[in-house]
């Protein structure tokens, strides 16, 4: 993302510059939309920074145009990917480069036991930013997370507090007992997560969400919580079980099924 922008309206370019550093800062998805192409030569350039939140920043110069913008700006970041998209206006058509602006997603995993290990090297292989967490510096350290982008050995509940978590964020829950996950699914509970799973048996599960329950939180938002995580592929050894939930999460990010593509083109194919 380039933070120096200027569409040469003043002080609109301004608000912009301003949003957008914002954005950068705090991880958030938006789109930077720009006149690339206008029979009036005054109008390329123009910027119109849309958040997700639908909170916007400059303008294109006409407020019809800006609504149409807007509601596009919406679809783009649904679909992830940026696009050029003309629209009529009394002077001719204009055309608008509408350009993502997408954090690199983030995988937090909260529990540095054998699963994490090669789940840590899974997520970097796809380019995510990787973090581990956990209480114990024997487990939570660099030698054993090399793949890790960062390791912090602290407690759960301390280190979650203040933790940034973001829409771009997936959340991997695999600490050591149930009473943990309950610690850390109290504080990121209602935080604007793109994805929040928990590892467990299905009683270990079924005992931490009728606990939160119990205690008032959102049944909703409860959920949400994929677990038992990962999808079902048998897993048994530790780095099967990783595969299963990166496999979950990469779903997930990319809006897919989890559904085999055979069984997809079953009709088809026959």
């Amino acid at each position: 993302m380039e933070a120096g922008v200027r569409d040469g309206s003043g002080e609109a370019g301004l608000a912009v510059d301003e949003a957008l550093r914002r954005v950068i800062r705090e991880r958030r998805i938006a789109v930077l939309a720009t006149v690339v192409t206008a029979a009036d030569v005054r109008a390329i350039g123009r910027k119109l920074l849309v958040e997700r939140e639908d909170t916007t920043s400059g303008s294109l110069g006409d407020a019809e145009l800006d609504a149409s913008v807007r509601g596009d700006a919406h679809e783009v970041m649904a679909v992830r990917k940026s696009q050029v998209i003309a629209y009529p206006s009394s002077g001719g058509e204009v055309e608008v480069f509408h350009e993502l602006l997408e954090p690199q997603p983030q995988l937090l995993i909260i529990g540095a036991g054998h699963i994490a290990v090669p789940l840590a090297r899974f997520g970097h292989q796809l380019g995510l930013e990787v973090v581990v967490l956990d209480d114990r510096e024997k487990f939570a350290n660099v030698e054993r997370f090399p793949d890790a982008d960062r390791v912090i050995a602290a407690d759960f509940g301390g280190s979650l507090i203040d933790y940034p978590v973001t829409p771009s964020t997936y959340i991997v829950i695999i600490t050591r007992a149930h009473t943990y996950d309950e610690e850390a699914l109290r504080i990121i509970l209602g935080r604007p997560s793109a994805y929040i799973g928990m590892i467990g048996s299905r009683r270990r599960v079924q005992t931490v969400l009728r606990t939160l329950a119990a205690e008032g939180y959102d049944r909703d938002a409860l959920a949400q919580i994929r677990a038992p995580i990962g999808l079902d592929v048998a897993a048994e050894t530790p780095e099967e079980i990783a595969l299963s939930i990166i496999a979950e999460v990469v779903a997930a990010r990319r809006g897919g099924s989890g559904v085999p593509l055979s069984q997809q083109m079953r009709a088809i194919a026959i």
